[in-house]
């Protein structure tokens, strides 16, 4: 079982004190922003050079989709499963009272973890294929979230918080960003994944 914990914290800034303008440009450079494409932006517009944004969701989400449901199928493959119903065409409710309670627990977990990565494919490719962006301002913190499993290994994620949205950034990312400041975000309105970003003061 995993346990939650979720925090906020400040780190050094060595940007701390920047102007707007030469904030935005830090920000925009460790996230891998084109702060030529802002105007597009402002209008509600994903331009195409901002869609190599959306390919590392686009695969990830790819990847939940079809390794769980490649794993399931292969042990119920290996297990004759699949042959009762392609080859001896027995109905499907009888080949699945002769399956184990255990496989059908993994069954429906990775099931679960399939369809969980079906959804936000489906949502980066409807951002993808849209390229809309919505726009929101606020003030702007940090929040880290650390997650523990059972064997004590540890993983953390690190996000930008505006006007209660938040955006996953890396590491480098966050290190710059200055809380308490107020930002104007672009991002893509089903994935939310965050495409610019301005310094308003």
């Amino acid at each position: 079982m995993f346990s939650q914990i979720s925090s906020a914290y400040r780190t050094e800034n060595p940007d701390q004190g920047k102007s707007p303008a030469e904030l935005t440009g830090v920000l925009a450079e460790v996230n891998g922003f084109d702060l030529s494409y802002l105007l597009e932006n402002s209008r509600g517009e994903l331009v195409p050079g901002q869609l190599t944004l959306l390919l590392s969701p686009l695969f990830v989400s790819l990847i939940f989709t079809l390794v769980p449901a490649g794993f399931l199928g292969y042990h119920l493959y290996n297990q004759g499963f699949i042959k009762q119903l392609t080859t001896l065409n027995l109905p499907l409710g009888e080949v699945i009272s002769t399956i184990s309670q255990g496989l059908l627990i993994f069954g429906g977990i990775m099931l679960l973890v399939s369809a969980y990565g079906l959804y936000f494919f489906i949502t980066t490719t409807l951002d993808f294929l849209t390229r809309t962006v919505n726009v929101l301002e606020g003030v702007g913190v940090g929040k880290v979230t650390t997650s523990t499993d059972n064997d004590g290994s540890k993983s953390t994620k690190l996000y930008y918080v505006i006007a209660g949205q938040r955006f996953k950034v890396t590491r480098k990312a966050f290190e710059v960003f200055e809380w308490g400041r107020k930002y104007r975000v672009y991002f893509t309105p089903r994935r939310k994944v965050l495409v610019n970003i301005e310094v308003l003061d």
